[in-house]
């Protein structure tokens, strides 16, 4: 006895379904310094010479009279100097990417 089995299929081929990914990044970045310095220097020196006289008096009805004289010569010299320096940097950095991956 022979049997035969027939078998019927009935499947149609659907496309197949796309499948994307997509990947976007943004980075940014900023940076900023600065220094200063100064440095000042001054330098003074005085001299000074004083002198005084004084003389008194005396009259016949004992009272007295005074007289003063004064004198100062006085010399001074002075000087300064002055230093300043600035330093100062920036840097900024911007990258984007995007990528975008198709799966079948």
């Amino acid at each position: 006895m022979s049997s035969a089995v027939a078998k019927s299929s009935n499947e149609v081929a659907e496309p197949a379904q796309q499948q994307q990914a997509v990947t976007e990044t943004k980075e940014a970045s900023a940076s900023a310094n600065a220094s200063a310095g100064i440095n000042l220097n001054i330098f003074g020196a005085i001299a000074g010479a004083f002198s005084g006289k004084s003389q008194k008096e005396t009259a016949a009805d004992g009272s007295s009279t005074e007289h003063r004289e004064g004198r100062a010569k006085v010399k001074g010299a002075g000087e300064g100097n002055m230093n300043a320096l600035a330093a100062g940097g920036a840097e900024q950095n911007a990258r984007h990417s995007k990528t975008a991956i198709q799966q079948q």
